[in-house]
């Protein structure tokens, strides 16, 4: 078992970490960004900002705007969040990274250089006496087009990430974040498609025709155990209730709202990391 980088100082703050943080769609090293760098650090100070009372951090993907893993070789760049996201995992907070469809591609790197639990379905996880479903949102997004389930294969399929990982990085990554910012750019000029509302327009839309609402609403009949819905995905900032005391938060973004969702072991809320600039 590896050693902890933790000091003596950092451990005695273990009896105070009571919260479980998620977020989700960072999309970190996306041309989308004014400035990616600029995004990085405010993402590394909101992971300082609760490294004192967080237990655990829920990643539910596409933290990353493209990730692909060679057997020695991981993507360049996101060193100040990797790194923050270490140093936590070394103070014994648990750091939960769900692959999404951008970061598709994990292999052990995170667990071995983290040491952080990588999930690649969605996952049921007991937090004081609750049960939460966590997933990104894009398995369940298949329901919606034969084309988001044919996608949602390839991606997946050990033989297409064989051909993929012959290719050249100089082709593959340029390749991947050209087609990323296209796909931003197309959904930003969209004002809704077809019944279901886009993320960066429509403020307030009909929360009911979200897919992932209607996808829930069917999982619950069968699943009356799970408490919590949580997703990313969407880009959409959702906290809904449901029948009874069950609900569905979809976590938003880092592009435009800076959000995440907190489990204080009674209570679940969305909140948004806002710095001074923001409140001006």
């Amino acid at each position: 078992m590896k050693k902890p980088c933790w000091s003596s100082a950092s451990y005695k703050t273990m009896d105070r970490r009571t919260k479980v943080y998620f977020t989700s769609d960072a999309h970190l090293g996306s041309g989308y960004h004014a400035d990616p760098r600029a995004v990085e650090c405010r993402l590394v100070r909101w992971l300082q900002s609760i490294e004192g009372d967080a237990r655990a951090v829920y990643f539910l993907g596409d933290m990353f705007d493209y990730w692909f893993e060679y057997r020695t070789v991981v993507p360049r760049g996101h060193v100040r969040f990797l790194g923050q996201v270490a140093l936590m995992a070394d103070q014994g907070i648990e750091i939960h990274f769900f692959a999404g469809n951008h970061d598709v591609w994990f292999a052990d790197y995170l667990e071995q250089e983290l040491g952080a639990q990588v999930h690649h379905e969605e996952a049921l996880v007991t937090l004081d006496g609750k049960t939460f479903r966590l997933a990104h949102g894009d398995k369940e997004y298949c329901g919606l087009s034969w084309t988001n389930r044919f996608l949602y294969r390839l991606f997946r399929h050990p033989v297409a990430r064989c051909l993929y990982a012959a290719i050249h990085p100089r082709w593959t990554v340029g390749f991947a974040l050209s087609c990323s910012l296209r796909s931003r750019k197309r959904g930003v000029r969209k004002a809704t498609v077809g019944q279901i509302p886009h993320a960066y327009h429509n403020e307030y839309f009909e929360i009911e025709k979200e897919w992932l609402v209607r996808w829930t609403k069917a999982h619950i009949e069968e699943h009356p155990e799970v408490d919590y819905y949580l997703f990313g995905h969407r880009h959409l900032l959702v906290d809904l209730a449901l029948r009874g005391e069950k609900r569905i938060i979809i976590l938003g973004d880092w592009l435009q709202y800076n959000s995440f969702a907190v489990w204080d072991g009674s209570a679940l809320w969305i909140d948004q990391f806002l710095e001074e600039e923001d409140q001006v």
